[in-house]
């Protein structure tokens, strides 16, 4: 696997290396070719002069990339992954924008990182994707809430993915837990993961899922659901009552030698006719001259609940990390412990001891291993985080992953013992 890793990217220095000295602006986008396809003919058609190539990765091998090979001809970066931009910028590795970009006011308070190298073209909400004919078969109702999600009616119909693997999800965990608070947070989410089918690889396989009739419904950013409802029409999509508002952001690279074609291209994309394309395609992210959030007339400019990035940023790989050591990597054996707390808060005629039992599996099976303080200790976070020339975990924190991915697997066995020795007669 390593050596595949390594060719991966041998590969990519050949491909950029090749191209560092062409006249292309260089588009690194975590949107996808399929997505940025109609912005970037649209572009072309205006602009035939100024050629352009897009390259497509996951948030984390796009922050390698830069990193790791700052010579590679790249020029702008865009992605709704508003951690991206923080590591961007503490890492020096954004130039200032040729001229200022407006963003409404109400937008900025939404985001931290909006400043001088840093602007968005449009923004999202969060919600949840659910298929109607899968529900109507499994007679179930379709839910609207964080807390809708945990329902052991959903037991085995729901998906979602990882906070590792998705910049989105990372966004829309920390929407939990800040929330409601770090126990409470963590309580909903090992529940709700409790009562997944599956753990998705990619966010975007969620609404596919969804959409496919695999699984019921699922967390997810509203343009993917919004593009399955142009193709279905039993697809739903719920924003959450105090969903987070998710700026798309684009920036130009501290190494670009091409600012005059970046701006050009910027300009374009926050311009009537690069917003209608923004919004009408499958990029599908609200245009900043609007501000309800399309499905339920939610004002985003009178949205409550304001996400605090700085805290998300700085703990973001702690958050990564203990949610894969406590759910991805005990997966089976937490749906286990969870379908038996189910169905023992289900039997009927339970004795004092009985409840006390289920109670007490409950309340361990949905307990997080550390304290917020501690998944905010600057310690801990810096131990998770990797130097650019770093793709593994030091030994350091490899022996706390595997001490947090013991001690999750213990906790829920001694969960199922209690409801194995307390069974109702």
């Amino acid at each position: 696997m390593k050596g595949k890793l390594i060719l991966s990217f041998f590969c990519l220095f050949f491909i950029f290396g090749a191209n560092a000295k062409d006249d292309r602006l260089v588009i690194l986008t975590t949107h996808s070719d399929t997505v940025m396809r109609p912005l970037m003919l649209a572009f072309a058609d205006k602009y035939p002069d100024i050629k352009t190539q897009v390259v497509y990765r996951r948030v984390e091998i796009a922050e390698r990339l830069i990193k790791n090979y700052p010579y590679q001809s790249i020029d702008i970066v865009m992605s709704s992954s508003a951690n991206f931009y923080h590591h961007l910028d503490r890492e020096g590795l954004l130039s200032r924008l040729p001229i200022k970009y407006e963003t409404p006011d109400w937008l900025l308070k939404h985001s931290s990182i909006i400043n001088d190298k840093v602007t968005t073209f449009g923004y999202s909400g969060i919600g949840i994707i659910s298929n109607t004919q899968y529900l109507q078969k499994h007679q179930l109702p379709s839910p609207k809430s964080w807390r809708d999600l945990t329902d052991p009616i959903y037991q085995g119909h729901l998906t979602m993915t990882t906070p590792a693997n998705s910049g989105t999800t990372q966004l829309m965990v920390e929407n939990i837990l800040q929330e409601n608070g770090w126990e409470e947070g963590w309580k909903i989410l090992l529940e709700l993961n409790g009562n997944l089918a599956s753990i998705s690889a990619r966010s975007a396989r969620v609404s596919d899922a969804v959409a496919r009739g695999i699984v019921g419904a699922g967390p997810v950013i509203d343009n993917y659901a919004f593009n399955h409802q142009k193709r279905f029409d039993f697809i739903d999509f719920d924003y959450f009552d105090k969903s987070i508002i998710l700026p798309a952001y684009v920036a130009i690279l501290a190494e670009s030698d091409k600012h005059v074609e970046a701006g050009i291209f910027i300009s374009f994309l926050l311009s009537e006719e690069g917003q209608e394309i923004v919004y009408n395609s499958d990029m599908a992210k609200i245009p900043l001259s609007e501000n309800v959030l399309s499905t339920n007339s939610q004002l985003a400019d009178s949205t409550d609940f304001i996400l605090d990035s700085n805290k998300a940023y700085h703990r973001r790989e702690v958050v990564n990390a203990l949610f894969d050591q406590m759910i991805t990597h005990n997966f089976p054996l937490m749906r286990q412990v969870w379908s038996d707390i189910h169905e023992a808060e289900r039997q009927e005629n339970k004795t004092s001891e009985r409840l006390d039992a289920i109670s007490k599996a409950r309340n361990i099976a949905s307990s997080v291993l550390i304290s917020e303080n501690e998944a905010n200790s600057p310690t801990l976070q810096a131990l998770f985080t990797k130097a650019a020339d770093q793709r593994e975990y030091s030994d350091q924190a490899l022996a706390v992953l595997y001490q947090w991915r013991t001690l999750e697997a213990e906790k829920l066995e001694q969960a199922r013992a209690l409801l194995r020795e307390n069974k109702s007669p």
